[in-house]
């Protein structure tokens, strides 16, 4: 299958969960009288680096758009992502350290890389900052780049400008005792993504061995 193939098989809409899935129980929504400590919250969500996400995610391109199931372990620096593709289209898995990156399929093989965002690109033609998506994803700007940001009457981001990328916040929840986004939308000039995250759940298992054992 060439890139264009592949491409378009990981951007088929699918539906995502099984009906056990379905019959989970949402997470707690944020209580509208809450208010945060924007400096404990930071200081809570910074030390969270253990976590295991499960979710959709929605990619749309200038000229192709999709969906696919979205499986996401993380541990300190070394990270493990699902895309499972629909009707027997397999799984595409990304996954990594500080020493770089690997990307595998069924229809691809294997590819290694120095760079996750490259290696995604290369082989989707999405890019997608995921240095930045670590801290997006639990509703946070990324420290290094200048941003702007609003907040909800809670004190939570609402909507994020960083670089190149517009986000919005809809939808909080509470998970591991925290309140953090249930939905983003992630917008830069020619590429859109969306994340909807069903469940957050601690880690439980040590990635550091098989990242490792895989890059160069």
């Amino acid at each position: 299958m060439n890139a264009i193939a592949f491409r378009r098989a990981c951007l088929i809409a699918v539906y995502f969960f099984t009906a056990g899935c379905n019959t989970m129980p949402p997470a707690p929504p944020i209580p509208p009288e809450t208010t945060i400590n924007w400096v404990e919250h930071v200081r809570h969500l910074t030390e969270l680096k253990d976590w295991h996400i499960q979710g959709k995610i929605g990619v749309k391109t200038v000229s192709d758009g999709g969906s696919a199931y979205l499986d996401w372990l993380q541990t300190n620096g070394s990270f493990h992502i699902t895309l499972s593709g629909p009707l027997g289209q397999g799984t595409t898995t990304i996954s990594g350290n500080e020493s770089g990156a690997r990307l595998e399929s069924a229809s691809q093989g294997a590819h290694i890389s120095e760079s996750p965002e490259q290696l995604l690109y290369d082989h989707t033609g999405w890019y997608i900052p995921l240095g930045n998506l670590l801290y997006w994803i639990k509703g946070l700007p990324e420290p290094k780049t200048p941003y702007s940001e609003t907040r909800t009457p809670q004190g939570l981001i609402s909507t994020l400008n960083q670089g190149p990328w517009s986000l919005s916040f809809s939808q909080y929840a509470t998970h591991l005792g925290h309140p953090l986004p249930s939905k983003i939308k992630i917008q830069s000039q020619d590429l859109k993504v969306t994340l909807a995250i069903k469940s957050w759940a601690p880690l439980l298992r040590d990635l550091s061995e098989t990242d490792e054992s895989n890059l160069p």
